[in-house]
């Protein structure tokens, strides 16, 4: 029985007519797009971009708005507003008012050297206040301004409630993450690999 070409056309197409075929037929052939569910990897922030995320956190913005007004995650602002650490720094602090980064701190142990980047106007919210380039005596100041002093009555028990057996201001407040009653400060800890593999 021969094929019924018209019916065929009709059945599959929705139509006989030769011009809707011929658009059918150009539209399977037109290259589809390469991602249409955009899928993978997402678009790259431009330098505006990332400094207009940088302004919206020094008005008061946490991360997670941030990322909503840009249309991605906390995660990929994050990842822009926060660079490799200086070289030769092995650890990097996160000085935090809530959930909000106020100074990245970069130490460098062996140089006795630290880098900072302040994210926020508001001094009282600054590791070092007005300080752009503080000297390691001011970081040594910093970390004991944030825990407790070694003149308090009990402190060995406090340690031991650390599980610290000395004074060690550092130690104490990667236990503590630098909470105070006198503010809502905190501190974030990143220890990464030397460069190079140096010691």
């Amino acid at each position: 029985m021969p094929t019924d070409y018209r019916q065929l056309c009709l059945t599959l197409f929705g139509t006989d007519d030769p011009a809707q075929l011929a658009r059918l037929a150009a539209a399977c052939r037109a290259p589809k797009p390469q991602n249409p569910r955009g899928a993978g990897r997402k678009k790259k922030f431009t330098p505006a971009d990332v400094s207009a995320m940088r302004a919206l956190l020094a008005q008061g913005c946490t991360v997670q708005q941030v990322a909503g007004r840009f249309n991605t995650s906390r995660q990929v602002v994050a990842r822009y507003l926060g660079p490799a650490p200086h070289p030769g720094c092995t650890l990097r602090m996160t000085l935090l008012y809530g959930r909000r980064p106020c100074t990245l701190i970069d130490v460098d142990f062996l140089r006795e050297k630290i880098y900072i980047q302040n994210r926020t106007d508001d001094l009282l919210h600054r590791a070092f206040g007005v300080l752009e380039e503080p000297t390691w005596a001011d970081f040594e100041v910093f970390l004991q301004s944030r825990c407790f002093p070694p003149t308090r009555g009990g402190l060995k028990a406090e340690l031991k409630a650390l599980g610290l057996t000395d004074y060690d201001p550092l130690q104490i407040l990667e236990k503590t993450h630098g909470r105070t009653a006198e503010d809502a400060l905190w501190l974030k800890f990143q220890y990464t690999p030397l460069e190079g593999g140096r010691s």
